[in-house]
């Protein structure tokens, strides 16, 4: 029997987890547990090691279906999977949430994370949820995948349900699989397949109309970054410097973020260097304070030393995703 794996990847929420689910053979492996940071705003559970299924395509090919964890601080996870369980994929299928805000960055991130595992396989792009939201449109994703310098085939899927999924299936596999074995795959169906918790099914359905490569910060994110561990308080400011909302009780800070906040444009219009996303300053104190530039607005997030950054720029970026 020939064996063959695929490598699922891409931001919570996403649709990794129901998606093998829903092509397996059997009741694929989760390791969901209760979301205990700002994910629970999203959806109840977040899978923290991996997912894994199978599928039996004839008594000649069999697929291993291996799911990442979409958080940055299961990372490790990430590294185990690309370069051992299934660093011989086929092809990477790089799930992306259509409802996100800017699912433009999902797909430069992910690419970015799993650069070597594309470069020594493929890479398939599912997009999910395009029924909540048609946009952005498949032109879009092409367009994308162009300016990257990416070869990639785009599916719109609805990880529920296997059947939309077979173009992509097929196309993520060695074109040696006999049609015969798909007939035969496509007619098979499990009884019942448990998504009540999935990402497919986020708690929230308020969505956001597609503003393109413009992203407003709402200031309700100076609350929510609140519910992020080890974050001590947020400022808002706009590109004058002008404090918007703040949940800080330190003018003198207040006063630095919204200072900083007028230097990014001054730094960026004199930097040979690409538009900064992000400032990192560590004070005397031990606190570090991160600062998130988006277009003509400034977040200043100060939190503890030993808050990891790269896990609180993640957590950021989904809140400025999911509002």
């Amino acid at each position: 029997m020939t064996e063959h794996k695929l490598i699922f990847v891409g931001p919570v929420g996403s649709g990794k987890t129901t998606a093998i689910s829903s092509l397996s053979d059997e009741e694929s492996l989760r390791t969901d547990a209760k979301a205990s940071d700002i994910t629970g705003i999203r959806k109840q559970t977040t899978t923290v090691a991996l997912d894994y299924g199978q599928i039996s395509l004839s008594d000649d090919h069999k697929v291993r279906l291996y799911g990442t964890p979409g958080q940055v601080r299961f990372s490790f996870m990430w590294d185990l999977l690309a370069n051992d369980l299934a660093a011989d994929s086929h092809s990477v299928v790089l799930l992306l949430d259509n409802t996100r805000n800017q699912p433009l960055r999902d797909l430069k991130f992910y690419t970015q994370e799993f650069a070597q595992l594309i470069h020594r396989s493929r890479l398939m792009i599912g997009v999910t949820r395009s029924d909540v939201r048609d946009e952005p449109t498949l032109s879009h994703y092409h367009n994308w995948v162009e300016e990257l310098n990416l070869q990639a085939e785009i599916f719109f899927i609805d990880a529920r349900r296997k059947e939309t999924m077979l173009s992509l299936l097929k196309c993520a596999l060695p074109s040696e699989i006999p049609e015969s074995a798909w007939e035969q795959y496509r007619q098979t169906t499990r009884e019942t397949i448990d998504i009540t918790e999935s990402e497919s099914s986020p708690q929230t359905q308020d969505t956001t109309p597609f503003q393109g490569d413009h992203l407003v910060i709402k200031e309700s994110i100076v609350t929510d970054i609140l519910n992020v561990r080890g974050v001590q308080g947020a400022v808002l400011a706009n590109a004058m410097g002008d404090i918007l909302t703040s949940s800080l009780d330190n003018p003198e800070l207040e006063e630095y973020i919204g200072y900083m906040a007028g230097m990014v444009p001054a730094f960026q219009a004199a930097s040979a260097f690409d538009n900064a996303r992000s400032i990192l300053v560590k004070s005397p104190s031990g606190n570090n304070l991160s600062i998130f530039i988006e277009d003509d607005q400034v977040l200043g997030v100060l939190s503890a030393q030993r808050t990891s950054v790269r896990t609180l720029k993640q957590q950021v970026e989904d809140i400025l995703q999911w509002e």
